[in-house]
């Protein structure tokens, strides 16, 4: 769901128990993106979930119509007086979005010849980059294992650049500048992306 009022921005895991927070401290009524991914992270980093984002069994996964669920938190606590839950079919269309993501940066790298390590900064933009936890998005995969203090949470960074190209000469001509260097790679036509995604697909080691 959209990150509002009652949606679970963060999870935190410890045997069978759940905490949530949820925005602005209302009552839990669904997932938005950055608790997904902190769900995921915490139930790998709790031996809970497979590589390939199978649910373990335990105390809290459900399995309805075949398909096992993680019970985050129960209806008598919930805002919809329903369970919320997470499904390996969610777990699978996450893992899906992470491997496209890494995928992209990991070609980016190699056309650019140099690696992660070498990198000073990632700089994430916008309302979902703003949100997300840094240390779960690396935790899963989706970004690459560097030290937090190097992935920089900039928010709506487009919204910034326009207010300066309206306002600035120098930053329009800083920018068109930019847009004049930039080349656009196309991730199909890349050696070995099959490869590359497959191996994304999977979440790390804990």
């Amino acid at each position: 769901m959209r990150a509002v009022d009652g949606a679970i921005e963060k999870v935190r895991i410890d045997g069978d128990d759940v905490q949530v927070q949820t925005i602005h401290d209302a009552p839990p009524i669904g997932l938005c993106g950055s608790g997904v991914l902190d769900a995921i992270d915490e139930l790998r980093r709790a031996g809970q979930l497979s590589r390939r984002g199978r649910l373990s069994p335990g105390p809290r996964v459900q399995v309805v119509e075949g398909e096992s669920r993680f019970l985050l938190v129960r209806s008598e606590e919930s805002g919809t007086c329903q369970d919320i839950t997470l499904s390996e079919r969610d777990i699978s269309e996450i893992l899906l979005a992470k491997a496209a993501i890494r995928t992209g940066i990991d070609a980016l790298l190699q056309e650019a010849g140099t690696s992660a390590a070498e990198l000073d900064r990632i700089v994430i933009a916008g309302a979902f980059g703003t949100r997300i936890d840094v240390e779960s998005a690396v935790g899963i995969g989706m970004l690459p294992p560097l030290p937090l203090d190097r992935i920089q949470q900039v928010g709506n960074a487009a919204g910034v650049g326009a207010r300066l190209a309206l306002v600035s000469a120098p930053q329009r001509e800083r920018a068109r500048a930019i847009a004049q260097r930039l080349s656009y790679l196309e991730l199909m036509l890349q050696p070995n992306f099959a490869a590359h995604f497959g191996r994304a697909m999977f979440l790390p080691e804990r």
